[in-house]
């Protein structure tokens, strides 16, 4: 059974509809480890050798956060200056990192439709484009990159049976791990 770390970085999940019902319809799975940084580091002071522990003693990793001007929220950006360190998350001698091989998700909320983005919509660009320099991360990282989940419409168009189906979705990709 793969362990799974699920790191949230939604500035107020007790706000959140959607991100809450991603996090509510896994939170009972018994391999599934949910990480709160806003609720653990209010004050932003981010116990870089403690979050590499729970990195370490998890075999797949999921990144799940609402989508802030096209990127991570500040304090998820922080974590990630903090936590992925040369020498332990990244090597440039092409050894080994401590996270080569472990799976990673990257889990995100769009406020707006998904026809926002594509090439032709209001942000002429897909997600995964305006997310690049995440996934650049991960692959210097050394992570096993999986696809992207993607719940679009939070804040204008998904209804509640969208959601509850995302939710649903996300339940089954976590509980596969558990196989």
């Amino acid at each position: 059974m793969s362990k799974v770390l699920l790191v949230i970085g939604h500035p107020d999940l007790s706000q959140s509809k959607a991100n809450a019902a991603l996090v509510d319809a896994v939170r009972d799975l018994a391999h599934v480890t949910v990480h709160d940084l806003y609720a653990t580091y209010p004050d932003f002071q981010i116990d870089a050798d403690a979050e590499r522990a729970l990195l370490a003693e998890h075999d797949v990793i999921v990144f799940q956060h609402p989508v802030f001007w096209y990127n991570t929220t500040p304090l998820f950006k922080q974590w990630q200056d903090k936590v992925f360190t040369y020498g332990w998350a990244f090597t440039m001698d092409g050894s080994s990192s401590q996270l080569a091989g472990k799976k990673v998700i990257v889990a995100v909320t769009a406020g707006v439709p998904g026809d926002h983005y594509t090439p032709e919509g209001v942000n002429q660009a897909t997600l995964e484009t305006l997310l690049s320099s995440w996934h650049a991360t991960l692959r210097l990282c050394q992570f096993d990159i999986q696809p992207m989940v993607k719940v679009y419409g939070t804040a204008f168009g998904l209804s509640d049976e969208d959601l509850a189906i995302a939710a649903k979705q996300y339940n089954e990709l976590l509980a596969s791990f558990a196989a």
